[in-house]
């Protein structure tokens, strides 16, 4: 299955203050597709289950104060978050598939948050993000704790093979 994503800002938030350049993290996105959709455990992933050979998304960067006004008007959460996914094949999957192409949605990331919380470097937390944000995508959800240990696995066997 071929993968695609676009990488984008969605406000002032300053990249190259963090390090981060679209260039650096391209290619490491582009591993971390390749590694999650050759993972056996993901294969109960609606995506793998209909007549799909590309999947797209879209990786949006901002800071706090961007992603606190989206937490609080999408989730309702008056606080700044790490993470947020929308997606767009978990409400219905024929309306996302075009030309054997599934649209998964966008996920969006605090750069500041990511910065506060990173346990190493703001780019291996980033990718972990990202890791994240791409099981959302999938249709992997943590709201129970079977499930949020799945996706911290995967998350990490994911990232030990970057």
């Amino acid at each position: 299955m071929n993968s695609s994503f676009t990488l984008s800002k969605i406000d002032n938030i300053n990249l190259k203050k963090y390090n981060i350049t679209f260039k650096n993290l391209k290619p490491k996105i582009k591993k971390l597709l390749d590694i999650m959709l050759n993972l056996k455990e993901l294969k109960t992933s609606k995506i793998f289950s209909n007549n799909i050979s590309k999947i797209r998304f879209d990786l949006s960067f901002c800071c706090d104060e961007t992603i606190h006004q989206i937490n609080k008007e999408y989730r309702f959460k008056d606080s700044p978050t790490d993470v947020i996914t929308f997606s767009l094949f978990v409400d219905d999957i024929n309306s996302i598939i075009h030309r054997k192409t599934a649209d998964l949605g966008q996920i969006i990331i605090s750069v500041e948050t990511a910065d506060k919380q990173k346990k190493q470097t703001l780019e291996k937390e980033i990718l972990t993000l990202i890791c994240h944000g791409i099981l959302h995508l999938f249709g992997f959800d943590h709201l129970e704790k079977k499930d949020y240990d799945f996706v911290v696995n995967i998350q990490n066997k994911v990232l030990e093979e970057l």
